[in-house]
């Protein structure tokens, strides 16, 4: 019988990650400001807990909620639109939907849940994902590309680009991931849990895969998304 709890963390174990360097391993896209990029290789699948999708917004406290399925009572605890807060007209906001997964970020060089707000960017990813060299990923885990998105225009004349390009993981960064990957579990965004504290012992993925629908009206099931002044280092 241990003295210790089940979950104790030893004094000579590596030093834990604060709360300020949790919240910097998040990245949405909406943070690309006009004329900057951002380079990413996707790392996992929705079957592996490493993608998720479904619906977001912010409640009156700031508190971000999201939902594999279309939150029906969000009136009661959604937040106001930006001219509801600015103008004082009190408007609702409304449900957003989103694409999260698990990417390991050039610019950090760090493994991050990485968020696609728009839905030109989730388009061209699918696009990518539906090409033969690119809809796999490799033994690791890890995809065989990496992919660039880059913001050109404010408002609505904003356009998005998001540009593939077929370069293998290096080895040391498989290892990498295969040493963290059952530490992120994406599923617990949607009870507000942390997604780098594991997969709890009996989850499994919810909700249904993302997917997207071709011309021919068919569902496909998506296996899974500052400027660069030089090509990616090594691995990317």
């Amino acid at each position: 019988m241990s003295f210790f709890p089940t979950d104790y963390r030893a004094a000579t174990a590596a030093p834990e990650s604060t709360g300020h360097d949790r919240k910097n391993r998040y990245f949405e896209t909406k943070r690309i400001k006009d004329g900057e990029s951002v380079t990413f290789r996707l790392c996992g699948t929705h079957d592996s807990g490493h993608v998720i999708a479904g619906w977001q917004y912010f409640t009156a406290e700031g508190k971000p909620r999201r939902f594999p399925k279309f939150p029906e009572g969000y009136l009661e605890d959604i937040g106001l639109t930006y001219e509801g807060r600015t103008k004082g007209t009190g408007e609702k906001d409304k449900p957003q939907y989103f694409l999260s997964f698990c990417a390991l970020v050039k610019e950090s060089d760090e493994f991050m849940v990485f968020t696609i707000n728009q839905k030109k960017l989730r388009e061209q990813l699918e696009t990518v994902l539906d090409m033969e060299d690119y809809k796999q990923p490799l033994p690791s885990g890890m995809f065989n590309f990496y992919a660039t998105i880059k913001r050109a225009g404010e408002g609505l004349n904003t356009n998005w680009h998001l540009t593939p390009t077929l370069k293998a993981p290096t080895k040391a960064d498989e290892k990498r991931w295969a040493e963290v990957a059952e530490s992120i579990w994406l599923p617990a965004l949607y009870v507000g849990a942390d997604p780098f504290s594991g997969k709890p012992a009996t989850a499994r993925p919810e909700g249904l895969p993302p997917t997207h629908r071709d011309p021919m009206g068919a569902d496909h099931e998506v296996a899974t998304a500052p400027d660069l002044e030089a090509m990616p280092a090594a691995g990317w």
